[in-house]
């Protein structure tokens, strides 16, 4: 475009040029003598704006003329008044903050987001398998079995016994634990194996009996009468109607008296030294036997497959991602606290940068600005303005020419 404008500001020169020779010969007449003093004017103006363009970046036809090639000769000076321009009038540090001020940044990156749901799934899912396939599986097992040794060791038995024996107590588990207890028993009991075992040991202990005199007449003859299958009836229905009575009466002084001792253990669970000897005990042989870190590792490793697994397949993004994406969105759309404060933390940051930084706008424009040689420099200025400066000539033609047309007429008239 702008060799174009140049082209045609060199054909208005040459035409003010050649219709002044033209008219030469016909100066005497007045239609001649018009046209004469206005393609002289058009001549005059269209040189003189030709040498004030050029003079703006060279010397005129390379002649030493002063005030000529002002671009190059007052660059410096230029550069200076570009970037004060630019910093105290273009980029001030009130325009930046008042513009960012403007610009609701959380709605934006919210909009942006909400538009880009599949593509930030996807960048997700990248990193997410980079990450899980460069995950560090055996240092991490290193480091967590390191870690649940040292707990371990640290660990107090007593400590554990009496967080045991409160949760216990709190949450009535010694009850539930009672009437567990007596339904297995009421279970044990019902079985023939029982019954047969309990007359035996019924007719066992009667006969080992050692009574004279009447007492032992009856005693034998009871023997007599009662076999092993009887003794066992007799004492399993015993049985089994006082487990009964305990587990529907919670009154019944026989299961209140074994919840007593069952509470009296359990508080005195804690001070048992011979149990916190035998847990530790066990703490260390679990300790010396167990391979944590291999366990760790497989388990780690086993995790990250089916995690590879699961981010890859079309739930993960369909079922998962993409409408937990979306749901964020609107929560965080709709709390206008959060944006708020969003808001205000990205203005204060961006003021604290501008604060820190707004002097390094100008530096920044004169070192790209010192990469270019003056030929560089007035080329790409030639090529941004060039077209503009090209039609001052060419208006410096025309207006001469009209001026001329004008003066001409004038002086003939008078």
């Amino acid at each position: 475009m702008a060799r174009e404008a140049k082209h045609t500001a060199a054909i208005s020169l040459g035409i003010m040029g050649a219709g002044f020779l033209a008219t030469f010969p016909a100066d005497g007449h007045w239609a001649g003598a018009l046209l004469h003093g206005g393609f002289e004017a058009g001549l005059v103006g269209g040189l003189a704006d030709w040498f004030a363009v050029t003079a703006l970046f060279r010397k005129p036809l390379g002649l030493p003329i002063p005030h000529t090639a002002l671009l190059p000769r007052n660059r410096d000076k230029v550069v200076r008044s570009l970037i004060h321009v630019i910093e105290n009038e273009f980029l001030t540090k009130e325009s930046i903050k008042q513009k960012a001020g403007e610009l609701r940044i959380g709605e934006k990156l919210l909009e942006i987001a909400e538009g880009r749901l599949p593509d930030i799934v996807r960048a997700a899912v990248l990193l997410g398998d980079y990450g899980l396939k460069h995950l560090p599986a055996e240092r991490l097992a290193a480091f967590a079995a390191g870690e649940l040794r040292r707990i371990a060791e640290k660990a107090d038995a007593a400590a554990v016994l009496r967080a045991l024996r409160n949760e216990i107590l709190e949450r009535g588990y010694e009850e539930r634990a009672l009437d567990f207890l007596l339904d297995k028993a009421e279970d044990l009991v019902s079985s023939d194996t029982a019954r047969y075992q309990l007359g035996s040991m019924a007719a066992s202990a009667l006969g080992n009996l050692q009574v004279n005199g009447l007492m032992g007449f009856a005693v034998n003859a009871f023997v007599g009468f009662m076999s092993e299958d009887k003794l066992g009836y007799m004492l399993q229905g015993a049985i089994l109607g006082k487990l009964r009575e305990m587990t529907a009466d919670e009154g019944h002084p026989l299961r209140v008296l074994l919840l007593n001792e069952l509470r009296r253990a359990l508080i005195d669970l804690d001070r048992n030294e011979a149990l916190i000897r035998e847990l530790d005990g066990a703490k260390s042989r679990l300790l010396e036997q167990w391979d944590a870190e291999a366990y760790l590792r497989r388990w780690i490793e086993e995790l990250r497959d089916r995690t590879l697994e699961w981010i890859h397949s079309e739930r993960f993004e369909r079922d998962f991602a993409l409408p937990l994406l979306a749901k964020l969105i609107e929560r965080v759309r709709g709390n206008e606290e959060l944006l708020n404060a969003f808001q205000n933390w990205t203005q204060t940051q961006i003021s604290q940068i501008v604060e820190r930084n707004h002097s390094k706008i100008g530096k920044l424009v004169q070192e790209n600005l010192d990469k270019l040689d003056n030929d560089t420099l007035i080329a790409m200025m030639e090529d941004k303005l060039g077209k503009d400066l090209q039609w001052i000539r060419v208006n410096g033609a025309v207006c001469g020419f009209l001026i001329g047309l004008a003066l001409e007429g004038i002086n003939l008239m008078l």
